[in-house]
């Protein structure tokens, strides 16, 4: 009797969860981010109007709370003087990861939109706080 046995380390079988961040505010209008998680930290950074979304690829961090936060600022004139600090991700203490998670977040003037799928209209969750 021959039995073969495969083993898989916890992501080698897991696709990478995805949080998009968008910048759909206006023509000339920045959005600036500030994006950090439990262990890691990406520094502050700028997105010009409808440039290439910013997208953090991660798996989840097994057995501990994988989190990932967003500070979003804009404001006409690049003031930044509207602001959000956004749990962009969150999946709680788990044996098991997820995997292929996606989490779209789109600034625009009237607030920020959010969508967990491909292909579905983004909706409006939030407003700026100034």
């Amino acid at each position: 009797m021959l039995v073969t046995i495969t083993c898989f380390g916890l992501n080698q079988a897991c696709i990478k969860n995805h949080v998009v961040i968008l910048n759909l505010l206006a023509p000339g209008r920045i959005l600036e981010y500030h994006c950090y998680s439990n262990v890691d930290d990406l520094g502050v950074k700028r997105l010009d109007f409808n440039a290439t979304p910013f997208t953090i690829k991660f798996h989840d961090e097994i057995p501990n709370l994988t989190k990932w936060n967003c500070i979003l600022r804009q404001g006409p004139n690049n003031s930044m003087e509207y602001s959000y600090d956004v749990e962009v991700y969150k999946a709680g203490p788990r044996l098991i990861p997820r995997c292929g998670q996606l989490r779209a977040w789109a600034a625009r003037i009237d607030g920020i939109y959010f969508a967990r799928k491909y292909n579905t209209p983004l909706k409006r969750v939030l407003f700026w706080n100034k």
